[in-house]
């Protein structure tokens, strides 16, 4: 936001100067169509007007009045799940993602994570916390089930105002797991900060 009005101040900067680069064109150009007094005036009405325009504007700026018109999305999850046979679960998780701005979100990329919760037994658990502690905050540290990539902007997939886009995730797991824990996130193409976006992560208890 602070680059955006930077480009606006030089851009006002950069008009004032041409205006009066305009005066004297003219001026020189049509000696006798008025006089640069006149043109003065004219010019001056036109920077007391961008003047306030541009008050406004980094007021704006200033106190984030603008912050209702940045792209948004409110991710949710909605996972089922059915046992097959013996042997294996199946597990439907529906990605839900709301555009709850103002205006179109262009979806460019983003990923997902499944990871075994339960069961864990305590010497995973503690290897899991003491691997945190000496390596520092870490995004997965659980087992990891599966994962994913989407990659939307090759099939140009945008989200009007208060639609939802939907992704549906089908994946097969041994019948001994308990929980999982479904961890999804979208990349803001729009941010600067290339790591920036939405995540989500949702925990599931699979019981009968």
């Amino acid at each position: 936001m602070q680059d955006r009005l930077t480009e606006i101040i030089l851009l006002g900067l950069a008009a004032i100067v041409g205006l009066f680069l305009l005066v004297a064109a003219l001026d020189w150009l049509l000696p006798d169509a008025a006089p640069l007094g006149e043109w003065a005036n004219v010019v001056l009405a036109l920077v007391t007007i961008f003047a306030i325009l541009f008050g406004g504007l980094f007021a704006a700026v200033k106190f984030d009045l603008f912050r209702d018109f940045e792209p948004r999305l409110s991710l949710s999850h909605t996972i089922n799940h059915r046992r097959i046979g013996d042997s294996y679960v199946h597990l439907d998780i529906t990605v839900n993602m709301h555009n709850s701005s103002r205006v179109k979100v262009d979806l460019g990329e983003g990923f997902w994570v499944l990871q075994q919760i339960a069961p864990i037994g305590d010497a995973e658990v503690e290897a899991i916390y003491s691997r945190d502690a000496e390596a520092g905050l870490q995004e997965f540290l659980w087992p990891v089930l599966d994962e994913g990539r989407w990659m939307w902007s090759r099939d140009h997939i945008a989200i009007e105002p208060g639609e939802t886009y939907h992704e549906l995730l089908e994946i097969i797991l041994p019948n001994a797991v308990e929980a999982a824990l479904i961890y999804t996130f979208c990349y803001n193409p729009n941010a600067p900060e290339k790591e920036t976006g939405w995540s989500l992560g949702t925990v599931y208890d699979i019981i009968d």
